[in-house]
């Protein structure tokens, strides 16, 4: 009894001290851009500030597809097999190789839009700056440290690198004509927490880089596809709306739908510390007892659910507080897309829960790939038509709509899948 109570003790003092970890690593996610929105919104104005938001939104995309599924897929396979060094280190070397090859695709696929489309083309160097941000994350192999559940230094050097990033931003931008200077700093402090964040893993963590083995390879691909296209598609409903409003409006427009989007995500981020440290917890346990997982899913879903509420009835009540801080003054514009996105947290709070920690972990990829394919057609669908009749209110709303789909359609698909409907099923729901 007493060695049960130490084992459980010592699981959920690394949980808890992963999730302190990660909290402070998306502290400073989330913080640095807040720190900064007022000053640059202001000295840059809406139009060079939208501008800057479209470009890094467009490297979002470059993002997703380098980071393919490993953050998940590599991570769970790491957490698995954290006691074969050798192992480990074929993992690291395979993903590597993977992420520099859709390096390349990605800078490639970055010039041809920008020299396909004369409205990028106009300001094509703001876009290469800003792909220094991929490169950086290619270098970082936060998933074998998240895998390891050795996020304590990872945390530290972000918040550093972080540090620089904003103290440059009040340095060097002192007018409207250097908003160039904001990408180029974002990707200068990217490239370097990912040169640091490699040697930690070389010299830390006794991984060794080697040539993979082609069979290497391809396990560590086809094992990610269905989480690649479950992760392309939520950034087809999470990023495009922007993409879409920069298309097809002003960037001015741009501009106040990006500032309210990026306070909205901000709040909405804090609870991301938890999912990260909680999920390969939960993928262990699953692979243990699948009446342990659901019972441990179970109760942070409720206390997901009580703490996202609160998220979101904050911000809807305090948007006009936020936008007058934010903007330098009373906006309808700010408060109205503040308002409509103040849904967000609570309902991809529950989403979380329901296809990463609970589908991902028990291997239902496939299905919430379809759920998230069809919401991401869904979205720019809604966003298409509202857009010009609508413009910053009307991808707000498509957003919404869009994450509202998701949670019910995960929660069908989870009920669907017999995860609850037999007797260890129905014993995990009681301990919730």
């Amino acid at each position: 009894m007493l060695s049960t109570l130490k084992a459980t003790w010592g699981r959920n003092r690394r949980v808890i001290g992963n999730f302190f970890s990660l909290s402070v690593v998306q502290f400073a996610n989330y913080m640095a851009p807040l720190i900064t929105l007022p000053y640059l919104f202001r000295v840059l104005g809406p139009a060079n500030y939208g501008l800057v938001e479209l470009a890094r939104v467009i490297t979002v995309y470059f993002l997703m597809l380098t980071d393919y599924s490993f953050s998940l897929s590599a991570t769970r396979e790491v957490s698995v097999r954290r006691d074969d060094p050798q192992r480990i280190s074929e993992i690291f070397s395979a993903v590597l190789v993977l992420r520099f090859l859709l390096v390349i695709l990605s800078a490639v696929m970055l010039a041809a839009a920008v020299l396909a489309l004369p409205k990028l083309r106009a300001d094509w160097p703001v876009y290469f700056l800003s792909f220094g941000h991929v490169i950086g994350m290619w270098l970082f192999p936060v998933w074998l440290f998240q895998g390891l559940e050795r996020m304590r230094h990872i945390a530290t050097l972000n918040v550093v690198a972080k540090t620089f990033v904003i103290a440059g931003i009040f340095v060097f931008i002192r007018g409207a004509d250097d908003y160039l200077y904001v990408p180029l700093l974002q990707s200068s402090g990217a490239v370097f927490v990912g040169l640091a964040g490699l040697v930690m893993a070389i010299r830390g963590l006794g991984v060794r880089f080697h040539r993979p083995p082609l069979g290497a390879l391809k396990r560590e691909f086809l094992d990610g596809w269905h989480l690649f296209i479950s992760k392309m598609a939520t950034t087809m409903y999470t990023t495009s709306n922007t993409l879409i409003l920069g298309l097809f409006t002003d960037y001015t427009f741009v501009g106040y739908y990006a500032a309210g989007d990026k306070i909205v995500r901000a709040v909405q981020g804090l609870q991301l510390p938890l999912s990260q440290a909680i999920f390969p917890h939960i993928g262990r346990l699953a692979s243990q007892s699948r009446q342990a997982a659901l019972a441990y899913a179970g109760r942070i879903a409720g206390i997901v659910s009580v703490v996202t509420l609160g998220m979101s009835a904050g911000l809807f009540l305090g948007a006009p507080y936020i936008t007058r801080v934010v903007q330098g003054g009373p906006s309808q514009e700010g408060t109205a897309v503040i308002r409509i996105l103040s849904l967000l947290p609570f309902l991809i709070g529950l989403s979380n829960i329901l296809g990463i920690q609970i589908m991902v972990n028990f291997g239902l990829q496939k299905a919430l790939t379809r759920v998230l394919v069809a919401a991401g057609a869904l979205n720019i669908l809604v966003a298409l038509l509202l857009v010009v009749p609508l413009k910053h209110v009307g991808v707000a709303t498509a957003a919404v709509a869009t994450e509202a789909f998701v949670t019910v359609a995960l929660f069908v698909a989870v009920r669907r899948s017999g995860l609850y409907g037999n007797r260890q099923g129905r014993a995990a729901r009681y301990q919730c």
